[in-house]
This record gives structure tokens, C-alpha cells and sequence, in this order.
């Protein structure tokens, strides 16, 4: 059947084009479709819900696993089915090693790499559904600008990138492979960037990075790590910033003791940690020393005895036996880990543990994830019931009866609404133990 055509917005004469976004994926892939969003609004754009009709839906895909996968073409036949006309765009990193994939699919009509997906009016087409879908996909930018998302959407926190791809080969991981290698932002372009968010009002920023541990070794001039961007965050006049995830590789004693020193840093951290056995951990390519890692947890909760540790695991990957399980269940409550996320393995195309021996059973693997959540379960509510008759700093959220506290636990108001986006002390009085949150009181 051929493609019909419609040029974007032209139901009337003087309405707007309207575009719809959904991402898949982390906070770097959030804050990479709030910049991307932000381009369209300054084009003229009326930014519409996912569930609306629109001219144009952008989906900024994951590739981090099966799920992943699937989750991006879900939204993109949803979007299909909601208009047949749109200009169906596919970005990001499952876009980029399904490009071909997609673009036979009949439902993708733009397919935007890593590079391009930053650029869209480079590449979106004028006058309607192009006769056949474009590809778009080059190799990593080697040129890294910083993104800023949440200026636009509303959202109490800014999230900012200043970093991207990795260097490590992780055998579990196509990720690397689409984003390349690790590359930074120059620090004056972090700092202008800061100001930015600055002006917007932002009471906290969120500083992402495929690998934010790494940020700054790339700049030989000017040589640094994520403990100075921290630093950076806090001379702009931010009083709350928070790090993305973390790779375990440089955090040291040392590192937390710069760290923790710095009053705007909000106590939180999550560990990519994967596996708490060695074993499993060479199989992945990862090397790190575990017991450093549990002396700068412990280092940490001496100096903020307040805050929240989470951290990444993956379950059943090939080759881990029941001792290495156990091994990473007693790293939850031991470490300790205050909450988890947890991926049950799926190889991923292209990458090294696609071919390892040893692989694991679906059903154990299966297994393997409810044992780790339920571990991370426990210890989450554990510390959030530990937080109960203590006071806090709350960043309120939009709706003004919600937000988080500076070391990351889920709060709700409910003796009254405050303004959003504003810092309140409130009091932390009971626990909702089957949502997962804290009930709180404002301060008279």
C-alpha cells in the first residue's frame, strides 16, 4: 500500500505543529530527549502526551536489554496506531543497531543515531511521510556537547550531560558500541550550562553520563573528575546536586572524603555495580576491587550517615553459580545497598557474552531477579523506616504534594500542598511500606 501524505500540522492554516516524545531507557536518554524537546518548542511546536494525536512522535530508544528492546517497539506500533499519518522518528541507541531493521518495519519513517538525534531539523522531513523511511546513522560524535533537560517540561530537576559513551568493553554490553567511545564536556561549557539552569530557577541539577566516572580524562587541559563537577554544580549556585549512576572504578575512601566535604552534593549514590563475585565480575571484563569499594561505602555512611546507596545487578549471567548469588544477596544487606535494580541477563547482540558457555536457564535466571529484588525490597523499606521521626530537606514536585529528599527517598505531603519546585524541611512521620514512600509534614 503506498504511504499517504500529510505535512505535519496542517489541520488549520495557523495551528501549531505538534509533537509527542517518549523515551526508553535512563536519566542520559531523559535528559537527551528534554533537549531534544526543547529544539522543537523553540522551532514553534506544541509539545503534546505520548496518548495524543500528533504530527510527529519521537521515540529515544534503549538497547540496554531484551526488555529495552521490546518496550522500543511497543511505543513506536503504538504511535503508528494512533496516526497513520504521523512521521514516525526512532532515535537513540536501539535505533542505531536496528536502524535497517526498523526501517523495513513499515511504521518508522526517520531513523536517527546517536549524532543526529540532537539535530532533528537537519534531517525531519517538510512535506509529510517520505515515500520511504530515512536512514540517518553515523558514527559517534566526537565532539560532545552538553544537553540540558527538564527547562521546558516542568519538572522540579534539571538533568544535565556531560558525558558520554565508555571506554570499557563489557562483555554484557551494546551500549558501548553505539555511543563510542567516552568523551566530556569541557568544563566552561559545563559552567555555562550551569548557568543556564541557574536562571531557569533549578534548585537541583543532575549531572548524567553513560560513564560519569570517567568524565574529564579525556580533556587534557583540563584534567579533572566527577568530584569537580560537583564542585562546579555548587560555585553556580545550585544548592542540591545529585549524581547519576556511577562505575565502581574511582571510588575510593579518598574520592568520598572530597566528595562528602562539599554541602551542595546530595547524599545519594547508584553503583553499576552488576555482581558482587569476582568470579562473575571477570567474565563480565569488570575489574574493580570489591573490598575497596566496601570500604568507600563505609567510609561514606561515617561521614553522611544519611545517605541512600542503590546499585545496578544483573542476574544469571553465564557462568555465575549459587555462591556467587549468595555472594551479591549478602553485598545488599552487608555493603550495604539501600535499594537495587535488577536486569535478569539477555545477551545482547554483537557483544562478547553472547558466545560464553555456562549460560543459565531462563527460569533460574527468572528466579535469580525475585531473589535480588526481594533482597533490595527488604532493605529499601529497612531504610526508610529508619528515616521515620527525623527531619528533612524535601525538593517539591510539580504537583505539589510529592518529592525527594536530599539522600533520595520518595516523600508525600499530607498536612498540605507546597509551592512546587521549592525546598521545604519537613518531618518524616510514617511509612507507606507497600508504595515505597514517606509520609511527611510540613514545618509551621
Amino acid at each position: 500500500m503506498p504511504r499517504r501524505k500529510r505535512v505535519p500540522g496542517s489541520n488549520t492554516s495557523d495551528s501549531p505543529k505538534t509533537v509527542a516524545f517518549a523515551t526508553v531507557g535512563c536519566r542520559l536518554n531523559q535528559a537527551e530527549t528534554e533537549t531534544v524537546a526543547e529544539e522543537f518548542s523553540a522551532h514553534g511546536w506544541k509539545i503534546l502526551s505520548f496518548r495524543e494525536t500528533a504530527d510527529v512522535y519521537f521515540v529515544n530508544t534503549c538497547t540496554v536489554t531484551g526488555r529495552a528492546d521490546r518496550s522500543s517497539r511497543q511505543l513506536i506500533h503504538r504511535a503508528r496506531r494512533q496516526n497513520g499519518d504521523a512521521i514516525i522518528v526512532a532515535a537513540g541507541c536501539f535505533a542505531t543497531g536496528a536502524a535497517e531493521e526498523l526501517a523495513q518495519s513499515g511504521e518508522v519513517d526517520l531513523v536517527l543515531g546517536m549524532q543526529e538525534k540532537l539535530r532533528p531539523f537537519d534531517f525531519l522531513p517538510h512535506d509529510g511521510r517520505p515515500a520511504s523511511p530515512l536512514v540517518r546513522v553515523s558514527g559517534a560524535e566526537l565532539v560532545l556537547r552538553p544537553a540540558i533537560g527538564s527547562l521546558i517540561s516542568g519538572r522540579s530537576r534539571a538533568f544535565l550531560k556531560v558525558q558520554d559513551g565508555c571506554d570499557h568493553s563489557c562483555t554484557y554490553c551494546a551500549v558501548t558500541i553505539v555511543r563510542g567511545r567516552s568523551r566530556s564536556v569541557h568544563l566552561a561549557q559545563v559552567q555555562d550550562a550551569l548557568k543556564r539552569i541557574v536562571d531557569a530557577g533549578f534548585e537541583e541539577v543532575v549531572l548524567t553520563g553513560v560513564d560519569l566516572s570517567a568524565w574529564g580524562r579525556d580533556l587534557d587541559c583540563e584534567p579533572g573528575d566527577f568530584v569537580d563537577l560537583v564542585e562546579a554544580a555548587a560555585a553556580a549556585g545550585l544548592p542540591r546536586v545529585r549524581l547519576s549512576s556511577l562505575e565502581p572504578w574511582l571510588l575510593t575512601p579518598e574520592t568520598v572524603a572530597r566528595l562528602t566535604v562539599i554541602d551542595a552534593w546530595c547524599e545519594h549514590l547508584h553503583l553499576s555495580l552488576q555482581s558482587a563475585d569476582t568470579e562473575v565480575l571477570e567474565r563480565m571484563d569488570r575489574f574493580f576491587d570489591l573490598g575497596v569499594l566496601r570500604e568507600s561505602l563505609a567510609e561514606l555512611l561515617t561521614r553522611r550517615p544519611n545517605a541512600t546507596i542503590g546499585a545496578d545487578l544483573i542476574a544469571g549471567f553465564p557462568g555465575e553459580s549459587e555462591e556467587a548469588l549468595e555472594k551479591t544477596l549478602r553485598f545488599i544487606k552487608d555493603g550495604p545497598l539501600h535499594y537495587t535494580h535488577v536486569f535478569p541477563f539477555s545477551p545482547r547482540p554483537g557483544t562478547i557474552a553472547t558466545k560464553l558457555p555456562n549460560r543459565i536457564h531462563s527460569l533460574t535466571i527468572k528466579q535469580r531477579a525475585g531473589l535480588l529484588r526481594d533482597a533490595g525490597n527488604r532493605s529499601r523499606i529497612d531504610h526508610l523506616a529508619s528515616a521515620i521521626g527525623s527531619e528533612a530537606e524535601l525538593l517539591v514536585e510539580g504537583d505539589g504534594k510529592t518529592g525527594y529528599t536530599r539522600s533520595f527517598l520518595r516523600t508525600r505531603l499530607r498536612n498540605r500542598d507546597a509551592p512546587p519546585r521549592q525546598r521545604i524541611i519537613v518531618a518524616l512521620t510514617e511509612l507507606n511500606a507497600e508504595k515505597g514512600y514517606l509520609y511527611a509534614e510540613t514545618k509551621a
